[in-house]
């Protein structure tokens, strides 16, 4: 069941506001969707780290893991009981070297929608890495941008040019 995750915005680089602009230009997609997209996209690669990192955290309240996940996706962290022991050996952060650049333009999507597992990862990971939701997306943002521009998306645009098939 897909969830809607509150996320009244991101941030990117001008350049990068310029690559989602061109990419949303000629795909079609809503900038909404491709966020999206990037967004589930980290999960899928990332998944083991974040479900070992949740199984930790159910593990340090003292919880089940389902009955963890049903408050994470129902009520969010907040809602999850204090900690019954102590929180060290944090499992790495799979995001931790990926910084956002000083020069950032504000852009606005209100929401991205996604599957339960994904929407409770997300707020583990968001909880651990220490940034609030907006900095974790655009770091994601930033990452898959930066990873698969060259290779994946600035190939469909030089496509437009018939030109260039050749």
């Amino acid at each position: 069941m897909a969830h809607k995750y509150l996320l009244a915005y991101y941030y990117v680089s001008p350049q990068d506001a310029e690559r989602i602009d061109a990419f949303r230009d000629l795909s079609g997609d809503s900038e909404k969707t491709l966020i999206t997209q990037y967004v589930r996209g980290w999960f899928g690669r990332n998944r083991e780290n974040y479900l070992n990192l949740a199984r930790f955290d159910a593990e340090k309240r003292d919880i089940s893991f389902r009955q963890w996940a049903e408050i994470v996706v129902m009520d969010g962290i907040e809602a999850l009981p204090p900690y019954k022991q102590e929180v060290k050996d944090i499992p790495e952060n799979p995001l931790k070297d990926v910084v956002l650049p000083p020069d950032l333009v504000r852009r606005g999507i209100n929401y991205i929608m996604l599957g339960t597992q994904n929407l409770a990862l997300l707020r583990v990971a968001i909880h651990y890495d220490r940034d609030n939701a907006v900095g974790f997306v655009s770091r994601i943002v930033r990452e898959h941008l930066n990873r698969n521009w060259d290779k994946l998306y600035l190939p469909q645009l030089e496509a437009e040019n018939f030109e260039s098939w050749i």
